[in-house]
C-alpha cells in the first residue's frame, strides 16, 4: 500500500510537472487567489468595526469612508476573481493541450506494435476520458485547493487574532468532519468515475446500434439489441443514482459539522460576550469567518481527494507516456540523397511478441526496378515482410538493407519518404476527393492530382459528380465504394511517385477490366521504380519480373510467373486453385 502512494504521488508530481512552461501564470492565479481571500476577509473586520466602533458613536464620517474602503475591496475583488478566470482557464487549456499533444507524439513513436496490441476504444479513452481528468486537475481542483488553502491560512490568523478560546473550538468540528468526510468523498468520488465509465460504455454501445442499423434489420435483431442497450441504461441510471447518494451524505455530514461547531461557538461566545471578554462585532466577524474558513477546508479535503481518484486515471497516462518503443529512431541516422530502391532481406527472422514465429530466415534481393510479388496462403508471412520493410517492426534477427544500408540507421522520415504504401485496410480522411488524394504530396497543384485521378482510373467518376474533386466522401470514405476508395488510394501514389511502392493487395476490390488498366497505369508511372506486391489474386502479378511464394514463413520457390507454373509446385498449386491459366494485359 505505502509503495502504491509512492507510486501515485510520483505520477502526481510528474502531472504538476506538465505545468512548468506555465509557472509564471500559476503564481500570478495563486496570487490572485490570496487576494480574493484578503478581501473576503476584510468584509466580516469591516462588520465587527461597523458594529462595535461606528453604530454606537453614530459616527456617518466613518460610515461613509468605510463604505468606500469596502467598495474599493470589492472591486479589487471583482478585478482579482476575473484574472483568476482567465488564468485559470488559460493554464488548464494550455496545460491539457499541451498533454494531448505529447500523447499523441508518443503514440506515433509507440506506432503499429503498440496499435495492435490495444484496441481502438482503449487509445480514445487514453486522449478523451483521461485527458479529460487530467483537465479538472488543473483547471480545478489544483487551483481550488491553492486557493481555499491560503484563504483557511489567513482566516485561522485572523479569527486566533479575535480569540484562540473560541478558535479551539474549530479543531473537534473539523475532525468530527474529518472522520467520516473523507470516506465519504472517496465513495462519491469512485461513484463519479464508475458513472463517467458507464456513460461512455453507453455512448459506445448507441454508436454500435446505429452502425449496425443495417444488420440487426437484416438479422431481425433489433429486440435483442434493444434489450443490451437497456442493460447498459439501467446501469448508467444506477451509477447515477449511487453517485447522488453519496453526494447528499457528503453535503449533510459538511453541515453537520459545520451546525455542530455553530452551536458550541453561539453557547461559548455568549459567555464571553458575557464576561466582556469578546465584543458583539468581534463574535459576528468570528462567526461569519468560521462559516466561512469550514467551508473552505472541507473543500480543500474535497479537492485532495478528487486528486488522489484522479491520480488512477492519471497513473494510465503515466505508464502510456513511459511505455517502451520497440521500433526506435536512430540517434544518428545515415543521410543520403538518393535511393535506386535495392532491398535485401538477409536471415530476417520475427514473431509477434510470444507467439510462434511468423518469418523463419529470409534471404532475398530485389534489383532496383525490379518487380516482385509475394503470394502464399492467409498468415504465411507475406503483409509482416512489409511491414518489417516499411520499419513498423524490427526482426528480432537478421538485416535488412537498403541500397546497401541498413534500415534501422535511417531516419523514419527519410526512409519513408521514398517508399508509398498502399494497405489492403485503405484510410480515407473524411474530407473531399481532392484533399484525399493531395494527403501522399501536400504540396500538388490541382493538375497533378487530376493526373494521378486519371491514372488511378478515378476522373471520369469524380467528374459525374455534383461537387466535382470538392466532394466530401464522409467518414472513412463511407460514401464511395470499395473499388473507387481502391482506386482513390492508387491515386495517391501515383501522385507521390515514389522510388519503392508497396502494395497490399492493392486491386482486390476492383473487377477484371478496372484491374487491367490500373496495371497499365503502375507499368507506365512506376517503369524504373521497384515494386513489391503481396497478392491473392495471381493475375496481378503476371507479368513481374520475380514472383516470391511464401509458406509458414520460409520461401519456397522463386521465379517468374511461366517459370514457377512449370515447376508444377506451390505456386502451381495455388494457381490451380484460383481457376486462372492464362491472362495477358499489354
Amino acid at each position: 500500500m505505502k509503495k502504491n502512494k509512492l507510486g501515485l504521488f510520483h505520477v502526481y508530481i510528474w502531472c504538476m510537472s506538465i505545468l512548468r512552461p506555465y509557472l509564471v501564470s500559476v503564481v500570478m492565479l495563486i496570487l490572485c487567489g490570496l487576494t480574493i481571500s484578503v478581501c473576503e476577509l476584510y468584509i466580516p473586520k469591516y462588520i465587527q468595526y461597523l458594529i462595535d466602533k461606528i453604530i454606537p458613536n453614530r459616527d456617518v464620517y466613518l460610515l461613509t469612508k468605510s463604505a468606500f474602503i469596502v467598495l474599493f475591496f470589492l472591486v479589487f475583488r471583482f478585478l482579482a476573481s476575473s484574472g483568476k478566470e482567465i488564468l485559470q482557464r488559460n493554464i488548464q487549456e494550455k496545460a491539457t493541450r499541451d498533454l494531448q499533444l505529447k500523447m499523441l507524439k508518443k503514440l506515433h513513436r509507440l506506432g503499429l506494435p503498440f496499435i495492435e496490441k490495444n484496441t481502438t476504444g482503449k487509445i480514445l479513452s487514453l486522449l478523451n476520458t483521461e485527458v479529460a481528468a487530467m483537465q479538472k486537475l488543473y483547471g480545478l481542483h489544483f487551483p481550488e485547493m491553492v486557493q481555499y488553502a491560503l484563504f483557511s491560512v489567513v482566516a485561522i490568523f485572523l479569527m486566533l487574532n479575535l480569540s484562540v478560546k473560541l478558535s479551539l473550538i474549530i479543531i473537534p468540528c473539523f475532525f468530527l468532519y474529518y472522520i467520516i468526510g473523507p470516506y465519504l468523498e472517496k465513495q462519491a468520488s469512485l461513484a463519479a468515475n464508475d458513472l463517467a465509465t458507464s456513460q461512455i460504455n453507453l455512448g459506445q454501445k448507441l454508436y454500435e446500434s446505429i452502425s449496425s442499423l443495417t444488420e440487426l434489420r437484416a438479422n431481425n435483431a433489433c429486440d435483442w439489441d434493444l434489450q443490451r442497450a437497456m442493460r447498459e441504461t439501467e446501469t448508467n441510471i444506477n451509477c447515477y443514482t449511487k453517485r447522488y447518494w453519496y453526494a447528499y451524505w457528503r453535503g449533510t455530514c459538511r453541515r453537520l459539522s459545520y451546525y455542530t461547531g455553530a452551536v458550541a461557538l453561539f453557547i461559548y461566545g455568549f459567555f464571553l460576550i458575557g464576561q466582556h471578554k469578546l465584543s458583539v462585532g468581534g463574535f459576528v466577524a468570528f462567526l461569519l469567518i468560521y462559516f466561512n474558513t469550514m467551508s473552505k477546508l472541507t473543500s480543500v479535503i474535497t479537492a485532495i481527494t478528487e486528486q488522489k481518484i484522479l491520480m488512477f486515471q492519471a497513473e494510465k497516462i503515466y505508464s502510456f507516456m513511459n511505455e517502451k518503443e520497440e521500433v526506435k529512431e536512430p540517434k544518428n541516422p545515415n543521410p543520403f540523397s538518393k535511393i535506386k530502391g535495392q532491398i535485401t532481406f538477409e536471415n530476417v527472422q520475427f514473431s509477434y511478441g510470444n507467439e510462434q514465429r511468423v518469418l523463419k530466415g529470409l534471404n532475398f534481393t530485389i534489383s532496383p526496378g525490379e518487380k516482385v510479388g509475394f503470394v502464399g496462403h492467409s498468415g504465411s508471412g507475406k503483409s509482416t515482410i512489409l511491414k518489417l520493410f516499411g520499419r513498423f517492426y524490427d526482426p528480432q534477427q537478421g538485416k535488412i538493407y537498403l541500397d546497401g544500408i541498413p534500415i534501422e540507421k535511417l531516419s523514419f522520415a527519410h526512409l519513408r519518404s521514398y517508399i508509398g504504401f498502399v494497405f489492403q485496410d485503405i484510410y480515407l480522411f473524411g474530407t473531399t476527393i481532392r484533399e484525399n488524394i493531395r494527403f501522399s504530396k501536400p504540396e500538388a497543384t490541382d493538375s497533378e492530382i487530376i493526373e494521378a485521378a486519371k491514372a488511378a482510373y478515378l476522373h471520369d467518376f469524380i467528374m459525374e459528380l455534383p461537387d466535382k474533386y470538392d466532394t466530401y466522401i464522409g467518414e472513412r470514405g463511407v460514401k464511395l465504394s470499395g473499388g473507387q476508395r481502391q482506386r482513390l488510394a492508387l491515386a495517391r501514389i501515383f501522385l507521390s511517385a515514389p522510388t519503392v511502392v508497396i502494395l497490399d493487395e492493392p486491386t482486390s476490390s476492383l473487377d477484371n477490366l478496372s484491374e487491367g488498366n490500373i496495371q497499365q497505369s503502375l507499368k507506365s508511372f512506376f517503369r524504373n521504380h521497384t515494386v513489391i506486391t503481396v497478392a491473392h489474386r495471381l493475375s496481378t502479378i503476371r507479368h513481374y519480373d520475380k514472383i516470391i511464394v511464401i509458406n509458414k514463413g520460409n520461401i519456397t520457390e522463386i521465379g517468374t510467373y511461366d517459370e514457377l507454373v512449370q515447376k508444377k509446385g506451390a505456386f502451381y498449386r495455388l494457381q490451380k486453385k484460383e481457376g486462372v491459366k492464362r491472362i495477358i494485359y499489354e
